[in-house]
């Protein structure tokens, strides 16, 4: 599909996607280009509101949300920026205590605004004019400034970590906690097709799974087996048994016969 004929101060519009030129900082001679458009997906998520997110392509990797920010807030007021490194059906929520992948390239940005002008008027920016990426209030930070800050970022705040540890944990607890209370409440109760779920909280509680009751599990299955195990049931396994029961009281004979001798010996036998 061929591009719009670009007209002066109109945006340049290929395949569905808005062209923007845009410079790192003042002083850059070579403009860098972008491609965004409205968000739509087959399966709408509350974090990206229809209508009022904006997706952006080829964001330059030394980018962060600050930056995206400041290219767009011209266009109306911004409730939150989900930067990327590749597009996905879901935001993708990158743990801070977690280690982050050393090759970085170029990323994706979801913008969600406050309203659903802010997309439109972000798809009619136009590709004349360029715009910064930084400014005195945010500054890109490149070269041996960042590979200081991802550094820094590396150095996992114990306290925080700690923090967030306790804070799972409650969330985990209430939830368990709410499950518990529920399955009391339908206990006994017939769902929509008539069945009654068993629980642990009814007449037969069961057993609670843990490390001991299914090693014991475990064990009671493998004497079963080896109780329902056919011994002898071929001719070649008749035989087999029969020679190592035959070798067996031929060793045990030969070790009495020494006994005996060495009770001779130490005249300690006697036999009347």
């Amino acid at each position: 599909m061929a591009p719009n004929k670009l007209k002066k101060d109109a945006p340049l519009n290929i395949q569905g996607y808005t062209v923007l030129q845009v410079k790192p900082t003042v002083r850059s001679n070579v403009c860098h280009c972008m491609y965004l458009r409205e968000h739509s997906a087959a399966v709408p998520r509350a974090e990206w509101p229809q209508g009022r997110t904006l997706i952006v392509h080829n964001i330059p990797p030394y980018c962060n949300e600050e930056n995206v920010r400041l290219l767009f807030k011209e266009c109306g007021d911004i409730i939150r920026v989900y930067l990327q490194s590749k597009p996905s059906s879901k935001p993708i929520v990158q743990s801070q205590f977690l280690p982050t992948s050393s090759e970085k390239g170029v990323q994706i940005a979801y913008v969600v605004f406050r309203k659903p002008g802010g997309v439109k008027n972000a798809c009619n920016m136009v590709y004349d004019k360029e715009r910064l990426l930084s400014d005195a209030n945010t500054p890109i930070i490149a070269g041996l400034r960042a590979y200081i800050k991802e550094y820094e970022d590396s150095v996992t705040d114990v306290d925080a970590l700690e923090k967030s540890a306790e804070e799972f944990m409650a969330q985990y607890y209430k939830k368990k906690d709410e499950e518990i209370k529920r399955e009391k409440e339908m206990e006994g109760v017939p769902d929509e097709d008539g069945f009654i779920k068993v629980t642990r909280h009814g007449k037969n509680k069961g057993l609670r799974r843990t490390e001991e009751t299914e090693k014991r599990g475990h064990e009671h299955i493998r004497s079963r087996k080896k109780k329902n195990e056919l011994k002898d049931f071929y001719v070649f396994q008749y035989r087999e048994t029969k020679r190592k029961h035959i070798a067996e009281l031929q060793a045990k004979f030969e070790d009495d016969k020494k006994k005996v001798k060495e009770m001779k010996i130490a005249r300690k036998f006697r036999p009347y």
